[in-house]
């Protein structure tokens, strides 16, 4: 019958129909690992012709020991007709070229009394490197994410720095990560933060943004420049990398790197350097989101400087709210807050304070004569040669006008407030030399204890007022202490 020759020739031309199969096709001894038939497609493949794979054990051409053969080929034996499918191999072929990525099949069979197991290794090149570059989108979305959390959790660039290189290794895959920005004044570009493996490569590597300069021809120097990312893919094939090949070669694990600029107003700030072991690691969708991680930095740099701004604006309100702008003393305020803490802590503390109101004699006529300029300038060295004579914990405020107040923080009699009033009194009665003009100072000076004239700060203000004034009509150039007829004239 037809049917029966047709089915002779094709037992005849079995050969040929397996040759022609897209397949490597290969029979091995189950016993002796010994290969018994492969196709033609194996032998375009692997690069050894037919005679020489049949001389061949299964060891040989994997590069796998025959311990891990004889487990894939029980494992085969045991999934019975179902048979075994491996993870994908790289195929590296007789002269060590890629071949691309393979699928292995295996099943166990007994043919007229032999054991053997037949491969049907599948290439799989595209569904492999899909799922890799799966991978890595994967993982750099996770960096971006541990970066945008960096952002909300910390509060300066240089922590965010580092949180971003450690995310792109933790959680991004990548070999080595660093945030580098041109050193102030200088062409040259310093690390800023690093992590991963090669720190000591970067530390040693000059990269410069310099277009003039081998060194500025990089892959960080060309994305400074033109504000875009700059990937290779193929790190030593890469015309770009020259300058770094022999420092690099040896010391890293380097295949793929990417640089991304950090870009702010228009203008780069930094650049994102990212190594990768892989060759090819850097595909347009990767590139993109690593654009975005370097666009959030720039988001976080700007968020973090008006941050900065507003505190010092807050700072700078505070202090002018607290303090006189002339001199830079305490003002009103900020004396009544430390008086109520001062008389607040006696309890604790057994120390008694004391306050002194002092004013410039005079000093009307000073500004009539000679000008708010020259005025100003008296006031300023007064306040510097009252606080020479205070203890450090002492307070001088200044309350408006040529009106001071001393805190003296802690009084253990009348006598040490005698003897803090009469060295305020002296230290004003050194003529003040101003644009060369020398004029005389004298000061009147009103003193209240605590808790002889008051028990609160409203009260010892108003007694040291009134003790002041007291002074003035004595004589001025005088101290006197608030209901107390004892003072010192110097007139």
């Amino acid at each position: 019958m037809a049917g029966d020759g047709f089915k002779e020739g094709l037992q005849e031309n079995l050969g040929t129909l397996l040759d022609a199969s897209p397949d490597c096709i290969l029979v091995c001894d189950f016993r002796t690992l010994k290969y018994l038939y492969v196709n033609q497609t194996t032998c375009e493949m692997t690069g050894y012709s037919r005679d020489e794979l049949l001389l061949m054990t299964s060891d040989e051409l994997t590069g796998e020991t025959r311990e891990q053969l004889r487990m894939l080929y029980e494992k085969a034996r045991q999934a019975g007709e179902q048979g075994y499918t491996d993870n994908p191999r790289l195929l590296v072929n007789k002269n060590r070229s890629r071949r691309g990525w393979w699928e292995p099949h295996f099943r166990y069979r007994i043919i007229d009394g032999y054991e053997v197991i037949l491969v049907v290794s599948r290439e799989v090149s595209g569904r492999v490197l899909a799922e890799r570059a799966a991978e890595r989108t994967k993982k750099i979305y996770a960096a971006l994410s541990a970066t945008n959390e960096a952002i909300i959790r910390l509060s300066s660039p240089e922590e965010l720095y580092q949180a971003v290189c450690d995310a792109a290794i933790d959680s991004g895959g990548m070999t080595t990560a660093a945030l580098l920005m041109p050193k102030p004044g200088s062409d040259f570009m310093e690390i800023q933060a690093v992590a991963g493996l090669g720190r000591d490569v970067l530390e040693d590597t000059v990269i410069s943004i310099n277009p003039d300069t081998p060194e500025g021809q990089g892959l960080n120097g060309n994305a400074f420049r033109s504000r875009r990312p700059c990937v290779s893919n193929d790190y030593f094939r890469d015309k770009r990398t020259v300058p770094w090949r022999q420092l690099v070669r040896s010391r890293t694990l380097l295949k793929a790197v990417a640089s991304v600029p950090i870009v702010q107003e228009d203008k780069a700030i930094g650049t994102l350097h990212l190594v990768s072991r892989e060759r090819n690691a850097f595909d347009e969708e990767i590139v993109s989101l690593l654009v975005r991680m370097a666009d959030n930095i720039a988001f976080a740099l700007r968020t973090f400087e008006n941050e900065r701004e507003r505190r010092e604006a807050e700072t700078k309100a505070h202090y002018l709210a607290t303090h006189c702008s002339l001199t830079g003393l305490p003002n009103r305020n900020l004396l009544a807050d430390l008086l109520e803490q001062a008389i607040a802590s006696v309890n604790r503390s057994g120390h008694n304070p004391a306050l002194m109101f002092v004013d410039l004699d005079n000093f009307k006529e000073v500004n009539d004569t000679w000008g708010h300029d020259v005025g100003d300038r008296v006031l300023e060295k007064v306040a510097g040669r009252l606080k020479g004579v205070l203890r450090e914990h002492d307070v001088l405020a200044r309350l408006g006008g040529d009106e001071f107040v001393v805190l003296v923080q802690n009084i253990d009699r009348r006598e040490h407030a005698v003897r803090v009033a009469e060295k305020v009194l002296t230290a004003g009665q050194e003529p003040v030399d101003v644009g060369g003009q020398t004029l005389s100072i004298t000061l009147s000076i009103g003193v209240s204890l605590y808790p002889d004239h008051g028990s609160d700060q409203k009260a010892l203000m108003k007694a040291a007022d009134l003790a002041m004034y007291q002074a003035k009509e004595r004589g001025k150039n005088t101290w006197a202490i608030s209901g107390d007829g004892g003072m010192r004239n110097s007139a």
